[in-house]
């Protein structure tokens, strides 16, 4: 179902997302950041899907 593929990011800022981790109740720091990637996907979608909806609306003439 899944592919992976390994990232590199500093081992800080590892740190930082097990101790994260632990104190949000994710099984796994690959849990969290998995959850963390997929938020901001969808949230960039949207944003995209908004702006997307509002030059259809301004071309239409329904708003300014």
């Amino acid at each position: 179902m899944f592919s992976t593929k390994k990232i590199r990011i500093s081992r800080a800022l590892y740190g930082q997302l097990v101790e994260k981790a632990q104190r949000s109740g994710y099984s796994s720091t690959d849990e969290m950041i998995t959850h963390i990637l997929q938020q901001e996907v969808a949230r960039n979608n949207d944003d995209h899907d908004q702006n997307l909806a509002e030059e259809q609306l301004r071309g239409l003439g329904y708003i300014e």
